[in-house]
């Protein structure tokens, strides 16, 4: 048992948004707890759907799981809340550090650590996970991630705490220099101690996610194009981690209908090639298959059901031939979202996998049909991104035509790690300038140089935002400013962070302002302090541009099941709190009447749908849900895509027939 409180084996779910990562993890923890192991379920993603899956009221500490047999733990981590314990346990260190090898003095470094930083939950998501492992003596701790992209940011983690080390004792090597050389000797003391215990951390938590006796990870994806195609894609990423997968669960699959039905043929004979290819791509690692249930499980005896349901994965039967083609269904113009003419900016959010990317691919091209003098960009700014899956081409962060689309459109997916490379590399060239001209002679510039350069590999986890939201800026800023931007966000927890951003990255620019002029005389201003002038202003355009329920328009993608739905209201919330305008609420993948299954599963919906319109009418400007029918396989290309948004409705109209 000793070794069980100091080990626990950590397991991993990961895969794409709305894979049913939550719910898959949540049902191999009530089973472990019910065969007698001491189980704590951890989400580390920032929008959590644990509890709901649960139907526990969870928080921060972990709490015991009624209903569950045995001992099953939960919790859903607070990245802030986390961050500001790890702050504070090493605060004296970082401001002796900082004032030993900076021109900041305590008042600099109180104002530059007391600000909020983007990807904080990846930050410190695997050391306040170790902590919580830690705090009672489980067997397993399995672990419900965010989407994919986030997902592998946080496995990343362990590089950039190692690199905080490392800027650590680069700032602290020029007081040791300093004090050998003016007073002939140094000696270790607590904040070299902070230093080296950071490094061990980074090194230990590398060792743990790459050690397979201790480590497992297990993708979860589903018998569709989008998650089977980024499975292959994360599989390649997790390996040049040096992390391997484990198992593969492939969710939601469907049953053969008992009797013919087009619509349950259709979706059989779409998933078979993709079943088919999970069995190939991942030959010789676990798989197994979950069937989809018509209702979503939520409590611990419905996800312990599920758990029982699992089964080896199987040749997928040839589906029988459909009774008859159905009629194609007439080009129309489909129901128009309810966006202002004058709208600059339209953000698709939501839980992952409810359909945000091909829904905003669909509304783009509407958009761009029914304003055809605009210039118009549909941005994706998601870490995984797959707008060029829905438009059935390749992207890149070049702006590209959309094949088969409006002349007036144009597509771009965001290159974060080469957006942050461009604008390292050009700050890099003013550190060199600044060294060159102000700092020549003096003894201790070297020391300064090295830190003025380390600091920039300390880019955070959410580098990604604060990119996205200068893309955005610039996109909507002369000299090639467009007339609309669609963005595809990242699921919910990330979409709320870039929202936030630009109250945050003022805050950033504030400080950095007080700072430079602080130490005008030392560093002088130049060109640095003008961009942070100019950056300031565009954020103010930025902050009121979000504002204006004129200009800006937020669609809220959902499906008719309790998790989505439950997030959509908090998302609601949220977006009143920010001031961001929710013009509508898409309810995606509605399902249609047909076999008795089919029928059963339009009437489970039916309520949801019914919650969904009754939070739409309490919202000052969302009065009409918008359905989106299921169709299998799912849209790809502009006529598909425009095809399928003809087909969207209002959602009073009840499921589309």
């Amino acid at each position: 048992m000793a070794e069980a409180s100091t080990r626990p084996r950590l397991s991993f779910f990961g895969g794409k948004g709305g894979v049913g990562k939550t719910t898959c993890a949540a049902a191999s923890a009530v089973r472990a707890a019910s065969d007698g192991s001491r189980v704590l379920i951890v989400s580390t993603d920032p929008a959590h759907s644990l509890a709901d899956a649960l139907a526990e009221r969870l928080g921060p500490e972990a709490r015991r799981v009624r209903g569950a047999a045995g001992e099953l733990y939960a919790a859903e981590l607070d990245a802030d809340r986390a961050l500001g314990r790890w702050l504070r346990a090493r605060d004296e260190a970082f401001h002796t550090i900082a004032a030993r090898g900076t021109y900041l003095d305590d008042e600099d470094i109180d104002r530059l650590l007391s600000l909020s930083f983007p990807g904080v939950d990846e930050l410190v998501g695997l050391v306040e996970l170790t902590r919580l492992a830690h705090a009672r003596p489980y067997d397993e701790v399995i672990i419900d991630t965010a989407p994919t992209g986030h997902t592998l940011r946080l496995l990343e983690m362990p590089e950039p705490l190692g690199r905080l080390a490392q800027v650590l004792d680069d700032m602290h090597e020029k007081h040791r220099f300093l004090a050998t050389s003016l007073g002939g000797s140094w000696r270790p003391d607590f904040a070299d101690e902070v230093i080296d215990e950071i490094a061990r951390e980074a090194t230990s938590l590398r060792a743990l996610l790459t050690d397979r006796t201790r480590t497992s990870f297990t993708w979860v994806t589903l018998p569709e194009e989008l998650p089977v195609l980024e499975s292959e894609n994360a599989a390649r990423a997790l390996s040049r981690l040096g992390v391997a997968i484990g198992a593969v669960v492939m969710n939601r699959v469907w049953p053969l209908p008992g009797r013919a039905c087009a619509r349950c043929i259709d979706r059989v004979r779409a998933e078979r090639p993709w079943r088919l290819r999970i069995a190939r791509t991942f030959a010789g690692t676990r798989i197994v298959e979950v069937p989809a249930q018509i209702a979503e499980p939520r409590g611990a005896n419905a996800l312990l059901e599920l758990a029982h349901s699992v089964r080896k994965v199987e040749e997928p039967p040839e589906p029988p031939r459909a009774i008859a083609p159905r009629a194609a269904t007439p080009r129309g113009r489909g129901l128009r979202l309810p966006i202002p003419s004058s709208a600059e900016l339209v953000l698709f959010g939501g839980k992952g996998g409810v359909g945000k990317t091909t829904a905003a691919a669909a509304a783009a091209i509407a958009l761009a049909e029914e304003r055809p003098r605009d210039r118009i960009l549909v941005l994706s700014t998601d870490p995984a991104h797959s707008l060029g899956d829905a438009f059935a081409t390749q992207l890149s962060d070049e702006e590209r035509p959309v094949p088969g689309g409006p002349s007036n459109l144009v597509a771009r997916e965001l290159d974060a790690p080469s957006a942050w490379a461009a604008m390292r590399d050009r700050y890099l060239d003013s550190i060199n300038d600044i060294f060159s001209s102000i700092f020549r002679g003096r003894m201790d510039a070297a020391f300064d140089r090295v830190v003025l350069e380390d600091l920039l590999d300390l880019a955070p986890p959410g580098i990604d935002e604060v990119l996205a939201l200068v893309t955005m800026t610039e996109a909507l800023s002369p000299p090639d400013r467009y007339d609309l931007v669609v963005m595809d966000t990242a699921p919910t927890g990330h979409t709320m962070r870039l929202l936030e951003l630009p109250r945050k990255a003022l805050e950033w620019v504030h400080a950095l302002m007080t700072t430079v002029l602080k130490y005008r005389n030392v560093v002088g201003l130049g060109e640095f302090a003008s961009d942070l002038t100019t950056f300031a202003r565009q954020l103010r355009a930025l902050m009121a541009l979000l504002a204006d329920p004129a200009r800006t328009a937020f669609v809220a993608v959902t499906r008719p099941a309790a998790l989505p739905r439950l997030e959509t209201e908090r998302l609601a919330r949220k977006l009143q709190e920010l001031e961001v305008p929710l013009a509508a609420i898409l309810a995606n993948a509605v399902s249609q009447p047909g076999c008795t299954r089919c029928n059963t599963a339009v009437q489970v919906e039916r309520s949801e749908l019914a919650r969904l319109t009754s939070l739409g009418s309490k919202l000052s400007r969302s009065k009409e849900l918008v359905i989106a029918p299921a169709t299998y396989p799912g849209p790809r290309g502009a006529p598909a895509l425009a095809r399928w948004h003809s087909r969207w409705q209002q959602g009073d109209a009840g499921p589309p027939s």
